[in-house]
């Protein structure tokens, strides 16, 4: 990358620069790492305080939850004021209380810390994904590249982790998953002009095609509805097992926690992969066939996952689950930008945030509900049913689209 000092104006992240995509997927990176520090720390936390695995679950669901409803708040804000920046405070503030929980002594006030973290994660994603699309960069190539930051951020995080983890303990490793955030804030704010407040001039971007007709957008905001329920769907179900994985690793398969860290980067390695490769495949034989390959293939693997296997079959396991879940979101996200070219996207987005991310809130402290019932193994096999129905919606609102015969994007769907 060029050593120029030249600044960053409003504008440019949305132009779609070589320096604003490297700031937008560095920016996901950090902002993905907020997400999944907890899930990896999460079988020290229950030794060091005694804890069940519903508590367990009621920790991940407290943070996430808050998450969830200030993405709607948030989301909306992008539209109205600077995306870049309010992107950097909430950076800040989250790397701010996730450090002050990991500092304190008792699990009331580290669950408070970590609850108030999820306000300043809830900026982003609203903001970053209504950015793509005002730069008209909503395409799968641009998705898939953004998402395999975040796998690929991640992946680093769980290596460092597994290496670390043993020295530094579940609290250090909190610290540190939150310094690449606090870094970057920083960066943002400090940027002359760094703000997404004032789009591209109208003749600077591709003017979007419209949906004209009454009727045609009332289809469209009912599809658009129904096509997050499918998601919310598979949402309930993988997310309650993703953050319980390193857990049942340690516990059901009896791997050291460093390892499963290690583990579990295999999940995003195999993340960064789907991304890009679903992305593609989004562009050339359209979002829905895409999204309905990416998450089809949790219905089989979580039963699978559920079984008692040899040790040498999780790692290739993981890397599937891992191009499954990070393959699902570039065809997502074209399919909700298409329903919704004349919305706002932020609030578009920060709706999506909110309630998937609501779903992720709930699902762990289900998921531990029944895990103390059941057992794990239990608990990973039930988990596919949700995601079977989701994937039912998706079939649903694809036909409705193709029968409604939606103007707009519709190729790109297909």
């Amino acid at each position: 990358m060029s050593s120029s000092h030249t600044p960053i104006t409003k504008d440019t992240w949305s132009r779609g620069f070589l320096r604003p995509a490297v700031l937008r997927n560095l920016s996901h990176g950090a902002n993905d790492i907020y997400w999944f520090v907890l899930p990896p720390v999460l079988p020290l936390i229950l030794q060091e305080f005694g804890l069940r695995y519903t508590a367990a679950g009621g920790i991940v669901a407290a943070y996430l939850c808050m998450t969830a409803v200030a993405s709607m708040i948030t989301g909306s804000w992008s539209d109205r004021i600077g995306r870049l920046r309010l992107i950097g405070f909430g950076f800040l503030l989250a790397s701010v209380a996730l450090w002050a929980g990991a500092i304190m002594p008792s699990l009331a006030l580290v669950i408070t810390c970590i609850v108030i973290g999820g306000i300043g994660v809830s900026t982003y994603h609203p903001a970053a994904y209504a950015s793509i699309d005002d730069a008209g960069m909503a395409n799968g190539r641009t998705y898939g590249l953004f998402e395999a930051s975040g796998a690929l951020a991640v992946m680093v995080m769980l290596v460092l982790h597994g290496i670390f983890v043993s020295s530094i303990g579940w609290r250090g490793v909190i610290a540190v998953g939150a310094a690449p955030g606090a870094i970057l804030g920083l960066l943002i704010l400090l940027v002359p002009g760094a703000s997404l407040g004032a789009r591209p001039a109208a003749k600077e971007r591709p003017a979007p095609a419209r949906i004209d007709a009454p009727r045609t957008m009332q289809a469209s905001m009912a599809l658009s509805t129904l096509f997050i329920v499918g998601v919310m769907l598979r949402v309930l179900g993988v997310n309650a097992v993703q953050s319980f994985l390193p857990t049942y690793l340690v516990r059901s398969v009896h791997l050291d926690p460093g390892i499963a860290s290690f583990a579990m980067g295999l999940w995003f390695l195999g993340g960064a992969v789907g991304a890009i490769v679903m992305g593609r495949f989004a562009d050339r034989r359209g979002a829905f066939l895409s999204f309905l390959i990416a998450s089809g293939l949790f219905v089989p693997l979580l039963p699978i996952l559920g079984l008692r296997l040899p040790t040498a079959i999780y790692p290739v396991l993981l890397l599937l689950f891992g191009f499954a879940g990070s393959g699902c979101f570039p065809p997502q996200n074209m399919i909700l930008t298409a329903l919704n070219v004349d919305r706002a996207k932020g609030q578009v987005f920060g709706l999506l945030m909110g309630l998937t991310t609501l779903t992720s809130s709930i699902s762990p402290l289900l998921f531990g509900v029944l895990a103390d019932g059941a057992g794990l193994r239990t608990a990973i096999t039930v988990s596919a049913l949700p995601v079977a129905a989701g994937w039912v919606v998706t079939i649903i609102v694809w036909g409705l689209w193709r029968r409604q015969n939606l103007q707009g994007r519709r190729d790109s769907l297909r």
